[in-house]
């Protein structure tokens, strides 16, 4: 006779429940994965080719920057706004470029609607590409619902604007706002303890002020003029606008727009920024006569990321200038998403070892952050140059601070008129607690055998042996930041000394006072990097180096992109708070000397670009 069988208690009745749900998940994760990875090889195997007659079309879509680069894709699809798009502003002109010479694209559209965020040196730089579009002979057009001020920087490059009958736009200027929090971390019974050198460097004002102090309103408000002349100048230049008619638009909006009943569209219109106001279908024709389409108001295009996958890669050059990018904030680390030591460390060295690289450039877009892994990387770019190989830094919408550290000593410096670079300065910043927790009944005590012990003690504060040994670790960093400039500038240390103190400076006043050697772009320090290293200057190649995208992360973010042009869309960007980028600039703060080289309003300016 069998036994009779145990029925299964309550918890083996949930474990088994628990297994089946997980192998029922995992099934259908694997079987969507597989779904998508067809869905690729058959998105793939169909191939773009380009139409004849046709327009191409820039879309970009998210912040333009200078490299895109692939996190972990996974975790940005299940986390909504964790990673905005981004779009390389390389690939735009490179595109804009090519289309110039090839016969099959005959006009050019900006559909800039996706558009979140553009520098002034990128409108200016994908301007210029634009301006050697139309040299060909061929026609940009730009259409949009609404123009932002970074959208009009580049639309204002076109042949012909358009604007929808209800859209509209204004210009909002530039402008840089703060929190500060003296007055929460008085409330809180927190310490901050402050070590600087330079009185422009205002990182750490924020949390010792209530408001921006007269030197540091003074810096900022020439830099906030000076960037709205210039594109004040761009824009009269490209519409041929009369100044006094711009400024009336500009600075009287709100009058003239009250003059016409709050009609945006036909205020723009009237003061010459927009050339009509037309509706999509209207804006298709036009885009079809430009092409030479006289069926219809159809036409032929292709965007311009199809556009370049359709082109054949650059075949390899017996001398290269070596690109790489430092993109971000400073740090210690491997992080793709910053400008991280570790990986521009080992990057340069893979440049300087290539024996098919002649020369480097470094291109720069970052406002600063540790000191120590800023001198990591200028040493490596200095043992390139003693290895016979010259070193260009070009500077993009931001270099300041670090970002200036690590291009001090470089061979050549070259600048957009807008890049913010300069502030050469340091400091220091540790918080203490001693009070918060007094105020809670919490004491620190102790012991120690040198004045030093305990004197960093977040529970008790620093003691003065412990404040002196880091106002002294500072200025020694700000004395070496001054002399590599001095070297790297061939300037005597006083001259550095009185364009230092951690000011900040556009890119054509940094030409004037020598901080830089040239204004220009890119393409310009590809070409002195050439120069220097004697390769002809109209034949050579451009070898990027780049920090390796692991398999994993390269193949998901395939399956990513193919599901979403097959319908799953994009989610809009998030807008961190002030308050989060102010908790995230803190977090970043953890170089174990306590010292920086970071430009702090340079991350404030960049958002308002």
């Amino acid at each position: 006779m069998l036994a009779p069988m145990n029925k299964p208690n309550l918890l083996q009745r949930i474990g088994r429940g628990l297994t089946r749900t997980r192998n029922f998940v995992m099934n259908g994760l694997f079987l969507l994965v597989l779904v998508l990875i067809v869905v690729a090889v058959f998105d793939s195997v169909g191939g773009v080719s380009v139409p004849d007659d046709a327009a191409l079309v820039l879309d970009p879509e998210g912040a333009l920057v200078e490299e895109t680069w692939i996190g972990n894709p996974l975790e940005n699809w299940w986390s909504p706004g964790q990673s905005e798009p981004r779009a390389n502003i390389n690939d735009l002109v490179r595109a804009v470029d090519l289309a110039a010479e090839d016969d099959r694209i005959r006009a050019l559209v900006l559909d800039l609607e996706d558009l979140t965020w553009a520098a002034a040196a990128h409108a200016r730089y994908l301007g210029d590409a634009l301006e050697r579009f139309k040299s060909a002979g061929k026609e940009v057009l730009a259409f949009g619902y609404n123009y932002g001020q970074p959208h009009y920087a580049i639309a204002s490059f076109a042949d012909a604007v358009y604007l929808h009958p209800h859209g509209g736009m204004a210009f909002t200027g530039y402008g840089y706002v703060r929190a500060y929090f003296k007055g929460l971390l008085d409330k809180l019974g927190v310490n901050i303890h402050v070590f600087r050198v330079g009185k422009y460097k205002e990182a750490v004002e924020p949390f010792t002020e209530e408001g921006m102090s007269t030197e540091v309103r003074e810096v900022n408000q020439a830099m906030v003029d000076e960037l709205w002349g210039a594109y004040r100048q761009l824009v009269i230049a490209n519409r041929g606008i009369d100044p006094e008619v711009f400024d009336r638009y500009a600075v009287t909006y709100d009058e003239v727009l009250a003059n016409t009943g709050g009609n945006m569209a036909r205020v723009a219109l009237e003061h010459g920024l927009v050339d009509e106001l037309s509706t999509p279908d209207q804006v298709r024709n036009r885009v079809a006569a430009a092409t030479g389409q006289t069926d219809g108001d159809d036409y032929a295009s292709i965007d311009y990321r199809s556009y370049l996958s359709t082109l054949p890669p650059d075949l390899p050059a017996d001398g290269n200038v070596g690109l790489i990018f430092a993109q971000g904030p400073i740090l210690m680390g491997d992080d793709r998403a910053a400008a991280a030591a570790d990986n521009l460390v080992g990057l340069i060295r893979e440049a300087r070892e290539d024996e098919s690289v002649a020369a480097l450039v470094l291109r720069i877009d970052s406002p600063g952050g540790h000191a120590f892994a800023s001198e990591l990387i200028r040493q490596e770019l200095e043992l390139t140059q003693l290895a016979d190989k010259p070193v260009v830094a070009s500077m993009g919408p931001v270099a300041a601070s670090g970002g200036y550290w690590i291009a001090a000593t470089a061979d050549r410096i070259v600048a957009h008129p807008t890049t913010i670079t300069g502030s050469i300065g340091i400091f220091g910043l540790v918080a203490t607690f001693e009070e918060a927790l007094a105020g809670v009944g919490v004491q620190g005590d102790g012991v120690g055998s040198l004045p030093l012990s305990g004197g960093f003690d977040p529970l008790r504060g620093l003691n003065e042996p412990a404040q002196r040994v880091l106002q002294a670790s500072i200025r020694h960093g700000y004395d070496n930041f001054v002399n590599l400039v001095a070297k790297g500038r061939d300037m005597p240390p006083e001259a550095v000394e009185e364009i230092a103190q951690g000011r900040v400076w556009l890119g054509s006043q940094a030409a004037e006072i020598g901080l830089v050697d040239e204004l220009g772009a890119l393409p310009n320090a590809l070409d002195a990097a050439a120069a220097l290293a004697d390769l002809d200057v109209e034949d050579y190649g451009v070898k990027t180096f780049s920090p390796p995208v692991p398999p994993f992360d390269l193949l998901m973010q395939e399956i990513l992109d193919s599901a979403a042009s097959v319908g799953a869309g994009s989610r809009p960007p998030s807008v961190p708070s002030r308050l989060q980028q102010a908790w995230e600039m803190l977090q970043q703060l953890q170089d174990p000397a306590a010292a920086y080289a970071l430009c702090e309003v340079c991350l404030g300016l960049d958002q308002r670009f």
